[in-house]
């Protein structure tokens, strides 16, 4: 096919719904069905972006006119999803992370290489102006040689700890860690060595009923003398908070959301905002952007998209850190 993408997206509640109100209105792109396990959600959605809803996968996958799936669905949910969009002959593009079992990853990445079918992870942070442009500006040798990375998330309150539940969502080093992990070698091209990392005191009490944390800080060891943090946090009450800092040989990048999304690129000139990297909204701007990169996919262009090995890659260090912190030790990462 060629022309405009059609698209479903399977699982509409809170992130689905955004996916799906933000990319209808694109050009390239017609969002014509959604799919959930809960009719009335599905119909609801549906109703508001004019698309068709379905309550049963089977019957979405039997509609002979849809290209492609965007799977918003639990994250223990994914493998499942992602395999009846390949056996319907579908590309895919699948919400972070694909699976929490590295083998279910890789396998799933294999399948759709060898039938010649997308599997695109949704990373969208490589697709949101203030991280494309400071990536660019690291490659382009702004900073000089990257020496040492600070990645922040702090959110501002914490979903239902049944949600929490490393055994559903992956817990916090995994279900908001990896946006971090991936960015570290994304901005790097760096192996990853070790990681060492530790939970904080807990502040919600039932998060610790069911294995997880609220607060954590990790360091990771770069191939070549570099290091990278990460801090994670689901209780900075003020808003959503992601940071992501790159100290190079010849300066430095600041890339921040609050109030506004922007890059700042510093050096012995000064410092000074990145031109194109402001946005009042990174996250919307993310997710059409990685929308955009996945119908040229679709269509045969060479974009660079994150693949089932990205996801691979982190959730292994999401992995690391939970095993650090529970241990005290460092934790050898092969990648």
């Amino acid at each position: 096919m060629s022309g405009r993408l059609r698209l479903a997206v399977v699982g509409v509640g809170r992130m689905g719904a955004i996916h799906a109100e933000t990319i209808a209105p694109m050009f390239g792109i017609d969002v014509v069905a959604v799919a959930d396990t809960s009719p009335e959600v599905a119909r609801a959605v549906g109703e508001r972006i004019g698309a068709t809803a379905y309550s049963s996968l089977s019957d979405l996958a039997a509609r002979g006119d849809v290209e492609a799936w965007l799977i918003a669905t639990p994250t223990t949910t994914h493998p499942a999803v992602v395999s009846t969009a390949l056996d319907a002959g579908l590309h895919v593009l699948c919400e972070k992370p694909l699976s929490l079992d590295p083998g279910e990853s890789e396998s799933l990445a294999a399948r759709a290489a060898a039938e010649n079918r997308v599997l695109q992870i949704g990373f969208w942070r490589r697709f949101s102006p203030p991280w494309m442009l400071a990536r660019k500006a690291v490659m382009d040798g702004a900073i000089g040689r990257p020496l040492m990375l600070r990645l922040s998330q702090w959110d501002a309150d914490p979903p239902p700890a049944s949600f929490c539940d490393p055994a559903t969502s992956g817990g916090l080093a995994i279900d908001c860690g990896v946006h971090e992990s991936d960015l570290v070698t994304w901005f790097t091209g760096l192996a990853i060595e070790h990681v060492t990392a530790r939970n904080l005191p807990l502040v919600d009490p039932s998060l610790g009923e069911v294995g997880d944390a609220d607060n954590l800080v990790a360091m990771i060891d770069l191939a070549g003398g570099a290091v990278a943090t990460i801090d994670l946090s689901r209780n900075a009450r003020y808003g959503d908070d992601v940071r992501t800092e790159i100290l190079g040989s010849n300066g430095a990048i600041f890339v921040d959301l609050l109030p506004t999304g922007r890059a700042r690129l510093a050096t012995a000139e000064g410092v000074a905002t990145i031109p194109g990297s402001e946005t009042d909204d990174a996250f919307a701007e993310g997710i059409r952007g990685q929308a955009i990169a996945f119908v040229g996919a679709v269509r045969g262009e060479p974009v660079e998209i994150p693949s089932g090995s990205t996801s691979t890659l982190a959730v292994a260090v999401g992995r690391a850190i939970q095993e650090s912190a529970a241990t005290g030790q460092p934790i050898a990462l092969a990648t």
